[in-house]
């Protein structure tokens, strides 16, 4: 190889230590911080408002102080977030965005007004039907209800302009993002699976800005490496949100390859088609409506198991893992008929439930590597 990797993937590796480094230090420089629980909050909005979005993500440990608020079967990531709210770790926030997808999530909303101290919180509702006029007409309004919100609690008006401005700024960092996958599908040794769920965490806490600077020089330097010819069976992992670096990292620790992903915080957060044109609001509705469906929402015509098969099969990847957060209803509907779809592909799957703020267990490695085994041997 020409260069290195690891020298490569340095100025991603800050968050490792502070999650949040980037956003305290603007904090500290007198900007104003918006934490979103959810990639359907409109972080455009946000943006074009003055604000510097992140995505709030809980923490390995446990849940004490969550755990008296939350029902015992919320799921683990609701908690994490909840916890570290409860302790204070949010402080630095001027404002929380939380997007009614799932019951928790609207659940871990109200918790949260009620009991965490200090930002205002703002509900984002979209419909659960992500397709026709009636929806369309209804997220405008929603989306122009949050606007007007959020321009009161800023005191500054959100121009046409401003939005554009932020529509067009995240659009080129999905662009980016596509092209790094792509990258991956192609040559999945350039960069390990681990190091890839660096570059998305970082990208959800790090100013677009910068990350695209970051993003379009990475790019270009993968680009001039020679890929190694390492043959390992390559992996597509798929669920709902997948928070800890460990996960991936032990899934590559058995021998295998994380070439692709259908994650929440993974590629499913950048799948989006090209923003239309148009009045500004109404852009935005159209661009969230247009991406791949949370499974808690309902879009005619699509198939949530084709979108595996089409990815297996362009990436000529071995196998699939699922990676079931406990208690994530809207992933446990979706997975009986997945799986029966790659059964019927021929396609190898596991299933392994996770708990998003604990430690990966032996259990974990141990199933993944009598699974990679099974891959081998095809």
């Amino acid at each position: 190889m020409s260069l290195n990797v690891r020298e490569l993937m340095k100025p991603f590796m800050e968050v490792q230590d502070d999650l949040y480094c980037f956003a305290k230090r603007a904090k500290q420089a007198g900007e104003k911080i918006a934490g979103y629980l959810c990639t359907y909050s409109p972080q455009e909005l946000f943006h074009a408002g003055g604000y510097f979005p992140v995505r709030v993500i809980g923490k390995e440990g446990g849940t004490p102080l969550a755990d008296q608020w939350l029902q015992p079967y919320a799921c683990s990531f609701a908690k994490g977030v909840l916890n570290l709210g409860l302790e204070g770790d949010f402080s630095f926030l001027d404002l929380v965005v939380f997007s009614h997808t799932c019951d928790t999530m609207q659940n871990l909303a109200e918790a949260w007004r009620r009991r965490v101290e200090g930002a205002p919180v703002i509900v984002v509702s979209t419909p659960n039907l992500n397709a026709g006029d009636i929806a369309l007409n209804y997220l405008k309004r929603e989306l122009a209800r949050v606007k007007e919100e959020v321009e009161n609690i800023s005191g500054s008006k959100i121009t046409d302009e401003k939005i554009l401005e932020s529509i067009h700024l995240y659009e080129k960092h999905r662009n980016n993002m596509k092209i790094l996958y792509q990258i991956r599908r192609e040559s999945p040794y350039l960069i390990s699976g681990t190091d890839m769920f660096l570059v998305v965490l970082s990208s959800f806490v790090m100013k677009k800005e910068e990350h695209n600077e970051l993003l379009e020089k990475l790019i270009r330097d993968l680009k001039s490496i020679t890929p190694e010819d390492v043959k390992k069976p390559r992996v597509l992992v798929g669920g709902s949100v997948c928070q800890a670096q460990g996960f991936i990292q032990s899934i590559e620790g058995t021998g295998a390859v994380v070439s692709d992903d259908d994650l929440c915080m993974g590629s499913r957060s950048y799948v989006i088609p090209p923003v239309p044109q148009g009045e500004p609001i109404e852009m935005l509705a159209q661009m969230y409506l247009s991406r791949i469906p949370c499974p808690a929402f309902y879009k005619p015509g699509y198939d949530p198991a084709q979108v595996y098969i089409e990815k297996v099969k362009s990436g000529d990847v071995n196998g699939v893992i699922f990676l079931q957060t406990k208690f994530c209803d809207p992933y446990a509907f979706n997975y009986p008929y997945i799986r029966k779809r790659l059964e019927q592909e021929g396609i190898p799957s596991l299933l392994l439930e996770v708990e998003q703020n604990q430690p990966v267990p032996e259990a974990f490695r141990t199933r993944v590597e009598a699974f990679v085994e099974t891959l081998m041997n095809r």
